[in-house]
């Protein structure tokens, strides 16, 4: 079997989350090969892999967005391509800004094969974004332009890319992967299955929510063009999986027929953590936040809550670990730390989880979207409880179904006083951090084995072929 895993600026380019993932679930199916079919922002993105591919991994095929908006002009074709031709194709692209029918959207803008600078300079394309501007009060004629050549031609970029042979077509992503996968799915006929760790258009406006240099106006047709590009791989593919029942029906909500769901639950290695024991008392508390500088995973929440808690006790240390996704948000973290003169925060980077999970007490996660994080899942599999956000699945893994399944403190996200409360409870009490360890381990090896996940999978492969 040959399966293409389509993959949205991560492995195996950036380590953690989504790319520790797919590295473990590559090396825990050598009979299988793997073809991956990479996106990136730019090239910069993916020089240096993170990773060493296995050996079933026969194929690499990168694809960039900013080659979208290579300025390579021939207006004469224009002409000769007929100004019809442009607006159909506009027109099909629009789907993607107001929903409608994809599979006719998909096969006009490839069977066109139009060249995509002549789209971008057409005056059928600057027609289309005065309408548009015209209809909104707060949008300018520029404005829009610039906007829908935003979205609009890497999306016909994309649709014109050469597919890799396979014979399923994977995306753990509905974005831009979505959209890969969709062409796939029309042209060559294969399978097509869509894996979500998170909800990715809810992420996407998370993310657009908290930026204050778009218009109110441009930013609701982008949350509108990342719904859609979710809608369209929905639309297209045999299977959506999500990582619990919960995102199956917010799934649903978000147009995708519900019976093509099916959540299969992260897994993790299990004994590579259960061994570790809990850190002898040395007077200090040590904090561990395995997680990225991203805006989404809110580490300056975590700054003020940390700030907080040393207000309050003087013997506790925390420990950031992990790589940079944002390099702007983290000097914004750094001078934060530096600017309140908080003493006792280590930034490490990227660690060898098993090794540091043993030097810490606890960890704490306050991000403002998670899916179901695997080092949530690592941390209660080491027996360290946690303090979290409740976003989407991170409550439930936390608290379980009762009291003697809880492994840890659930907070509102960006609650900084909450945050800071939970943890100051965890660090006065070991016994308390020793009882809440012991209960997550023992449901982290009960229900999220990686096993059992990986089983579920090639059940689904299996399922549509």
């Amino acid at each position: 079997m040959r399966v293409c895993m389509i993959l949205e600026g991560c492995y195996p380019y950036t380590r953690g989350g989504v790319s520790s993932w797919v590295n473990d679930y590559i090396k825990s199916s050598p009979d299988t090969e793997y073809v991956l079919w990479t996106i990136h922002s730019k090239h910069e993105d993916a020089e240096e892999m993170m990773y060493e591919l296995p050996e079933n991994v026969v194929e690499l095929k990168k694809v960039f967005i900013e080659d979208a908006f290579e300025d390579k002009k021939s207006y004469s074709r224009s002409l000769k391509s007929g100004r019809e031709n442009y607006k159909e194709v506009i027109e099909s692209l629009e789907t993607f800004l107001t929903g409608g029918d994809y599979i006719k959207a998909l096969e006009i803008c490839r069977n066109y094969n139009l060249s995509i600078s002549d789209v971008a300079h057409s005056g059928e394309l600057l027609d289309y974004s005065r309408t548009l501007s015209e209809k909104k009060d707060n949008l300018g004629l520029a404005e829009t332009f610039y906007g829908m050549r935003s979205m609009l031609l890497p999306i016909l970029y994309l649709i014109e890319q050469e597919i890799p042979e396979a014979d399923i077509y994977h995306s753990i992503v509905a974005g831009y992967g979505g959209v890969l996968g969709s062409v796939a799915k029309l042209v060559k006929g294969k399978p097509f299955i869509v894996s979500e760790h998170g909800l990715y258009p809810r992420e996407r406006e998370e993310e657009l929510l908290i930026n204050d240099w778009l218009v109110d106006d441009l930013r609701d047709l982008w949350i509108n063009f990342f719904y859609n590009l979710s809608e369209c791989a929905y639309s297209f593919a045999d299977k959506v999986t999500a990582l619990f029942e919960e995102a199956n029906k917010k799934q649903e909500a978000l147009g995708c027929n519900i019976k093509k769901c099916e959540f299969i639950q992260n897994g993790i290695y299990c004994d590579k953590y259960t061994d570790i024991e809990f850190r002898e008392d040395d007077g200090w508390v040590n904090i561990g936040a395995f997680i990225r500088f991203a805006p989404i995973k809110d580490v300056k929440t975590l700054i003020y809550a940390f700030k907080n808690l040393k207000e309050q006790m003087s013997n506790v240390r925390l420990y950031i670990f992990g790589d940079t996704d944002d390099q702007e948000y983290e000097q914004e973290c750094k001078g934060i730390i530096k600017e309140l003169n908080i003493d006792d925060i280590h930034i490490l980077g990227y660690v060898d989880t098993i090794e540091y999970m043993k030097r810490i007490d606890l960890t704490v996660m306050t991000s403002i979207s998670e899916g179901q994080p695997l080092a949530l899942l690592e941390s209660l599999a080491g027996g360290r409880p946690c303090v979290v956000t409740n976003v989407v699945n991170c409550k439930e893994i936390v608290e379980g179904k009762s009291e003697n399944e809880r492994g840890g403190i659930c907070c509102s996200p960006m609650d900084i006083n909450g945050i800071t409360k939970a943890l100051n409870t965890l660090c006065l009490d070991s016994n308390l951090r020793r009882q809440y360890g012991m209960n997550g381990k023992n449901r982290i090896v009960k229900n999220y084995n990686h096993n059992k996940m990986m089983k579920r999978y090639f059940e689904v492969y299996n399922e549509v072929l």
